[in-house]
């Protein structure tokens, strides 16, 4: 399933000499800042970036360590009632979970108060704390469900149970991708009849079918400007934040909407989507050998496929993968967005409004100018600012 998705990633990937973790990360476009900005922009990052990065390991981390010491291993397998193995694993990966939730939240804390140092996050904390149990509190119910069911499923069928496992982290992946522009909407919708026929005219234009366009209402939680695309076939939709109207010239609003409709016409989500999907069964498939493996059982003095011991490795396995997945997934990313910086350009003919929505962008979300070569490697989803200032400068 890993070599699948690294074929296709290969083969359909419009691949960037120019975003590479080794490209030139373009300083010489910092003239297109003030200085003040550059200082406000500077000053965000080097409050948010380390504890940023550390939220991003402490969960696999935290895992790894469970996995690995025994006597917290033994631990965790005696949270639950012993005669009752499903339970007991369900228990202990609930435990497991919401300790690998705890572990972020003193960074996410400090993420979210260098945010707000910066102006960037304006809800009440009340609110702020609310957003964060309600993800941590699905996170964790569906995490221990999927990891009782698979360790039950393997107990009763040691030989196949197996396949049912690496097909249902597919469908999952696939179900999840379709579902998103759904559960965005609980953010809540604004009614914006002129931004909404914006992105359906320049669709039109693109000869591109839209879908559904939403409006999402983050302005009274923070200031910052997206759109993006998401969902797939009957789901698909354009979301764009409500603060984009009041910051953004109409012009810069029509390179910003031609550039997810790029997205749209060239199948990005659906190419994201397969990709994330050959990943989850490749991880299903990589857990289900371990727990099935006997060396692997003696190892954690596990009674069968579903010992409640079994627990840490399923969580560790699907905690290190999805974090080296991250990496493939911002590497295919960065190659994606600018392959589609210069489409929109071409399709606007207008490079200057580009550029102009690119500084808007930065500025107004803090985005991170000159990163290391490494934090660029592992963390960027898009080109720097300055590196798809050198590709609208590129396009004049």
């Amino acid at each position: 399933m890993y070599a699948a998705a690294a074929v296709i990633a290969i083969a359909l990937v419009p691949w960037d000499a120019a975003v590479t973790p080794w490209s030139d990360l373009a300083t010489d476009r910092l003239g297109a800042f003030t200085a003040d900005q550059v200082e406000a922009i500077e000053t965000y990052v080097a409050a948010a970036w380390l504890p940023g990065v550390l939220a991003w390991l402490a969960p696999a981390l935290l895992a790894l360590s469970v996995l690995l010491i025994r006597p917290l291993r033994e631990w965790l397998a005696r949270v639950g009632p012993q005669r009752r193995p499903v339970l007991a694993s369900l228990l202990a990966a609930a435990v497991l979970l919401a300790a690998t939730r705890l572990a972020t939240l003193p960074f996410v804390l400090l993420v979210a108060q260098a945010r707000r140092d910066a102006g960037l996050l304006i809800e009440p904390w009340s609110a702020w704390w609310l957003r964060w149990m309600g993800e941590s509190a699905a996170f964790v119910v569906l995490g221990a469900l999927g990891i009782a069911i698979a360790l039950a499923v393997l107990r009763r069928w040691p030989r196949r149970g197996w396949i049912p496992l690496v097909a249902g982290a597919a469908l999952i992946a696939l179900v999840t991708s379709a579902l998103i522009p759904l559960t965005q909407r609980f953010e809540g919708t604004s009614a914006d009849a002129e931004l909404s026929q914006r992105v359906v005219d320049m669709a039109d234009r693109l000869g591109v079918e839209v879908g559904t366009v939403t409006v999402v209402v983050t302005g009274d939680s923070s200031p910052a400007i997206n759109a993006h695309v998401s969902g797939w076939g009957p789901t698909r939709a354009v979301t764009i934040y409500d603060t984009v109207a009041g910051t953004l010239s109409p012009q810069q609003i029509d390179a910003l909407v031609a550039h997810e409709l790029i997205h749209v016409r060239e199948g990005d989500v659906v190419l994201g989507t397969a990709l994330a999907a050959l990943a989850a069964a490749g991880t299903a498939a990589l857990a289900a050998a371990l727990v099935l493996s006997g060396r692997g059982r003696r190892w954690l003095r596990a009674s069968g496929p579903g010992d409640p011991r079994m627990v840490p490795l399923i969580a560790a396995v699907a905690l290190v993968a999805s974090l080296v997945g991250s990496i493939g997934a911002v590497t295919v990313s960065r190659a994606l967005e600018a392959r589609t910086d210069r489409e929109a350009i071409a399709v606007t003919g207008d490079p200057d409004t580009y550029a102009d929505l690119l500084v808007s962008l930065a500025v107004t979300n803090r985005s991170t100018l000159t990163p290391s070569r490494w934090r660029y490697a592992l963390l960027f989803t898009h080109p720097t600012p300055l590196q798809r200032l050198a590709i609208a400068d590129a396009s004049s």
